[in-house]
């Protein structure tokens, strides 16, 4: 008996063939989008990983969210350009804008909750190394901190100066 589980004589690889007209699919969905703007109640939740080749995500975001992000395009969503294997798009996390992009082969999950119509891709995880991710973050975390320090020092010696008053009679002749 055959075992229906075992694809090595799936000669015509049936699997990818379909996952690559589903992509082929939110490409399209994703390109009409991009000309003429979401239609209707229409938006998109859109999930990937952050560490998949082609990606670009600043290295803070991607400290925030090692394995995956979600994103959602629905209003507040800048200059989405569709490639044949990426997407572009800038966004808004914590009111700074940054530019991401994201190749279709990253994507892990699709998803439209306007019409509840939604996709799972079959896609490796890429391999992290959890090791180098800690040092990354404790070099963010040390950035961030120096900025924090920094601009706390320019905030107290702004504070100094605007409580110093000086008289007008120390500029009169007597």
């Amino acid at each position: 008996m055959t075992d229906i589980s075992d694809t090595s004589d799936d000669i015509y690889k049936y699997a990818d063939r379909a996952q690559a007209a589903l992509l082929g699919m939110v490409r399209s969905v994703m390109r009409e989008a991009e000309s003429e703007g979401l239609a209707g109640g229409h938006h998109f939740y859109i999930t990937y990983f952050t560490h998949a080749d082609g990606v670009v995500i600043s290295d803070k975001l991607r400290a925030q969210h090692p394995e995956e992000i979600t994103i959602v395009l629905q209003n507040q969503y800048e200059d989405l350009e569709i490639e044949e294997e990426a997407f572009h798009v800038t966004l808004s996390f914590n009111d700074t804008p940054e530019r991401l992009t994201v190749p279709f082969a990253a994507m892990s999950k699709f998803y439209d909750p306007s019409v509840a119509f939604g996709l799972m891709f079959d896609v490796d995880a890429p391999d992290i190394d959890f090791a180098a991710l800690a040092e990354q973050d404790a070099m963010v975390d040390a950035i961030l901190s120096a900025e924090e320090e920094q601009s706390d020092a320019l905030d107290a010696k702004s504070d100094e100066k605007k409580g110093e008053v000086v008289s007008l009679d120390s500029f009169r002749n007597k």
